[in-house]
């Protein structure tokens, strides 16, 4: 059994087996969340001699850095890049010292934390336990510090319920040694994503969130972006066994169009064609440091001039708004420092929506999810092959099952940080994160006046036509991504049929009751419609001008040029026979290559008038941090 296993399993023992059931959420109250991150402690105790704050807030990557460290032969480490895991909020709080939160938990309250560990070999232990008036003292868990490693732990989820409505005082106490030389840091530890959940009388909840208040001409739209996301990762698409419950149980009243492909290969682009709805020929970004011209309009831009509170959340640092351009529109914008793991943007989204709860406005909000790119570094038990056994939305996880052989794995790509199995690892991870948004936004009557749209900006090749862990060339791999649309009160469908990204544009406008004018696009519900099935063809572009590909139900031709990994000019594969695309059957005279050529180059022809965008010049540390995701002179 892997070492850290046994605390995930006792931490599963210590919640209570009641619990509402899954498919009543709204009716068994409001989901509150109070971030400890956020709330000032009381310090109870601390070494004498320490003259400054016990307890401080710190924005930490949930894992040490990784490096690639080889051996040659003179016997000499080689660093490469670092390539730090998600970031998470934490609090640092030092040995030998206990703080407290007054609380009042509400109903099936539990406390949620992750022990990251020490960065400074603190040989310490947490202890979390609970006071109630006047002076009645509780432990509930406690378990060893361990040196931060580059895989996090499991979350520990302490169960609160037998304390419902009751005042009562939290207490984190760190034991051990406070003893440092001088000039080195006093021994601590990190509390990693610390919170406090628990549930809320209904009523209130409703008026407060205006769940009772539908309005379907402007109803609120999330439209959650993954980075780095096959389509046949997912359940919904075929995976087996899955590792995304929840995000499977979304496709279930979701419209799912089977048939997804992007219009670019890599982020930036991709993300500037969903968002305007224009192919890159017509928007001019081909890279991560070219930003969308402020005269393109935005669907952010679009909303906002029709009334909607605006709210994105970037999770990579290269996706912010100085690279790409793409915060226009937006009244708020949350940018991560390098990369942010799919929790923490999770809980801003959910802290946001609290803190605008009766507010008359409609929300869109972007949340941008980046966790399956390199590095693969999700936390345990999704590291180890494990994810909930059902979707647990809020409500902590109760089992776990496999969604693989289970076991530790290393990286067979230490330069990028990557493997096969921890990729999906990743899948599962930010599928229970998603899980946890929408029991939230359920919980509160929302999802009755809420468009959600799921998408991702592009896949990954996991071994396939020669590359690991990058998303170079166009293929099924890199272009088939997956798309679904929660609308509110409707059954979803399964729709066969090719469409684009680039067609949520006027789409998710449509559903706010507004026109797409100058778009690349059609509306989704237009496109797939009774009678239509789709598009007859769909165009990718390869990052930095390095190909075009066209694809139709039976074939895909494009072009490569100075892609270094393939060779130069023309590729037609024959998607039935051949759904690997392993055999060039270019050149060899066949009359839908004459067809397929001539239909790239009339689809290039056709160009609209626009700005032409202009690149910035890449400071040496986002250069660095590009170098470090696998970009940079590698071509992704």
């Amino acid at each position: 059994m892997h070492p850290r296993l046994p605390l995930l399993l006792l931490a599963g023992l210590l919640i209570l087996p009641a619990c509402r059931p899954k498919s009543a959420s709204e009716s068994a109250g409001t989901w509150t969340r109070l971030d400890l991150w956020q709330a000032a402690p009381v310090v109870e105790s601390t070494p004498l001699e320490w003259k400054e704050a016990t307890f401080r807030q710190i924005s930490y990557l949930g894992a040490e850095e990784v490096r690639d460290m080889r051996l040659v032969p003179a016997q000499q480490l080689i660093a490469f890049p670092k390539r730090t895991a998600g970031q998470v909020r934490a609090l640092e709080q030092r040995a030998s010292s206990r703080v407290r939160w007054a609380l009042q938990p509400g109903r099936g309250a539990y406390f949620s934390f992750v022990p990251l560990g020490s960065t400074n070999g603190c040989e310490c232990t947490y202890r979390i336990g609970i006071r109630e008036p006047p002076d009645k003292l509780k432990e509930l868990f406690q378990v060893a510090a361990e040196p931060v490693g580059p895989i996090a732990p499991a979350a520990v989820e302490i169960d609160l319920s037998a304390y419902a409505g009751r005042k009562i005082d939290l207490l984190l106490q760190i034991d051990g040694s406070a003893a440092h030389a001088p000039n080195q840091p006093v021994p601590s530890v990190l509390w990693g994503s610390p919170a406090v959940y628990g549930r809320n009388d209904l009523p209130a909840a409703r008026q407060a969130s205006g769940g009772d208040r539908p309005d379907t001409d402007h109803p609120n739209i999330l439209l959650i972006g993954i980075d780095t996301l096959r389509a046949d990762a997912l359940g919904a698409w075929g995976r087996d066994p899955s590792p995304s419950p929840a995000l499977d149980r979304l496709a279930g009243e979701s419209d799912v169009w089977l048939d997804a492909y992007t219009a670019f290969n890599v982020t930036n682009p991709s993300f500037a064609s969903i968002l305007t709805g224009l192919y890159g020929k017509n928007h001019g970004v081909y890279d991560l440091k070219t930003p969308l011209p402020r005269s393109q309009t935005t669907l952010a831009e679009q909303l906002a001039g029709a009334g909607y509170d605006t709210l994105a959340l970037i999770s990579a640092s290269h996706l912010g708004d100085r690279s790409s351009g793409l915060g226009q529109g937006f009244a708020e914008v949350h940018t991560a420092t390098e990369q942010s793991a799919a929790e923490m943007n999770v809980d801003t989204t959910m802290d946001w929506l609290a803190s605008h709860a009766g507010r008359e406005k409609p929300f869109f909000i972007w949340l941008h999810l980046f966790d399956p790119h390199t590095p693969h570094t999700p936390p345990e038990p999704y590291a180890l092959g494990f994810r909930p056994a059902e979707v647990a939305g809020l409500s902590p996880v109760r089992a776990w099952v496999p969604f693989r052989q289970p076991g530790p794995r290393g990286f067979t790509e230490p330069v990028l940080g990557a493997n096969r199995d921890l990729y999906f690892g990743e899948v599962a991870y930010l599928d229970r994160q998603v899980g946890r948004l929408m029991d939230f936004l359920e919980s509160r009557g929302l999802l009755r006046n809420t468009v959600v749209a799921v998408v991702a900006d592009h896949g990954e090749n996991l071994g396939e036509h020669g590359i690991r862990f990058r998303h170079v060339g166009l293929f099924e791999t890199t272009t088939h991504v997956p798309l679904m649309i929660r609308w509110p009160e409707r059954q979803g469908r399964r729709i066969a049929g090719l469409v684009q990204t680039l067609d949520l544009y006027p789409t998710l406008l449509g559903a706010a009751g507004l026109e797409a004018n100058a778009t690349d696009g059609q509306d989704l519900r237009e496109l797939t419609g009774e009678g239509h099935t789709g598009r007859r063809a769909v165009f990718s572009e390869h990052a930095g001008r390095l190909g075009v590909s066209v694809r139709t139900r039976e074939y895909r031709y494009g072009v490569n040029q100075g892609n270094a990994p393939f060779p130069d000019g023309p590729y037609l594969y024959d998607l039935k026979a051949d759904p690997e695309e392993t055999q060039n059957l270019a050149g060899r005279g066949l009359p839908v290559e004459k067809e397929l050529s001539g239909l790239v180059l009339r689809w290039l022809a056709d160009r609209r008038k626009s700005p032409n965008p202009q690149s910035r010049d890449l400071t040496e540390e986002e250069i660095q941090r590009l170098r470090a995701l696998g970009y940079m002179g590698g071509g992704k």
